[in-house]
């Protein structure tokens, strides 16, 4: 009996012991996860301030400024190191000196000294121009996604790379800028991969538009594509294939278009006239082959 109540005691000692040291880890886990929320709240305010001053510094055309948010070893997914990136950022603010930009975050992941932030952007501007000695204004429209990479350095979150998951602008003169234009790509290929561009404009009967399609690698300094004219038919859709380059390098599909219409006149009869031109471009992200990954055949 005595054997059997010491037992039982000791049963009893022990699972009280067991049940304190529970309660101690679980008092001990929800404080670490406090804590850890706590951080985690603090370095995202900290992360989201970053890229309010980045709006805030873009929209003055602030290059010096903007320039202390990245690390000297910035990258981007087109191989853009830090020095050639601004300077592509100050070649766009020196054509359209009153670009206007918009953004959002859309999600946020932190993991140690590195972030991800994934970003909705977006721009509108003004271009002004001569065609045959008069003065045109342009609109440009843009809008992107991409993925922020951050590190911390010295206490301090700085950009040091980021990966464009899809980028597509217009650039409208004259009734362009009221027609309802739309370019269709793929988002992705494969290197050498051929593919579909497609351009459709929502014009009436009188409106004749002559256009092109093209594709336009993403180096710098950028190349002017060139690509044949050829007129649009009544349904106003103009197709082409394409062939991605095998240079591991992004591309952008673009296409060019000008638009006349034709007035009936009593006195002089049917006159054409140009009445805008449009040029609009859709990033689209190749990727380069890879000769180290295949399937081996077991048998």
């Amino acid at each position: 009996m005595k054997k059997i109540l010491l037992f039982i005691i000791l049963a009893l000692v022990t699972m009280t012991c067991s049940n304190i040291q529970a309660q101690a880890s679980l008092v001990s886990t929800g404080s670490h996860r406090s804590e850890q929320n706590k951080i985690y709240k603090a370095e995202a305010k900290q992360i989201k301030q970053l890229f309010k001053v980045h709006e805030q510094f873009a929209n003055k055309h602030d290059l010096t400024g903007l320039k202390t948010l990245y690390s000297d070893n910035y990258i981007n997914s087109d191989g853009f190191n830090k020095e050639l990136y601004f300077k592509s950022v100050e070649d766009t603010w020196e054509q359209c000196k009153d670009l206007t930009y918009g953004s959002k975050i859309l999600s946020l992941e932190i993991n140690g000294n590195n972030a991800s932030v994934s970003m909705e952007e977006n721009a509108v501007g003004t271009v002004y121009d001569k065609y045959d000695s008069l003065s045109v204004t342009g609109e440009i429209h843009a809008k992107s996604t991409s993925i922020y990479h951050l590190v911390k350095l010295n206490g301090k979150w700085l950009i040091s790379g980021e990966t464009m998951l899809s980028d597509e602008s217009a650039l409208l003169y004259g009734d362009a800028r009221y027609m309802n234009i739309e370019l269709v790509a793929p988002a992705q290929v494969s290197s050498g991969e051929t593919y579909t561009v497609t351009v459709t404009a929502d014009a009436d009967e009188n409106t004749v538009i002559v256009g092109s399609i093209e594709h336009d690698p993403v180096v710098y300094p950028s190349g002017i594509p060139n690509g044949p004219l050829r007129t649009m038919p009544k349904t106003h859709i103009l197709e082409r294939f394409i062939k991605a380059n095998t240079n591991n390098i992004n591309e952008y599909a673009v296409t060019s278009l000008a638009i006349s219409k034709a007035v009936a006149n009593k006195i002089n009869g049917t006159k054409v006239y140009m009445a805008g031109i449009a040029c609009l471009m859709k990033r689209i992200n190749v990727v380069p082959k890879n000769n180290f990954a295949k399937l081996e055949d077991k048998k």
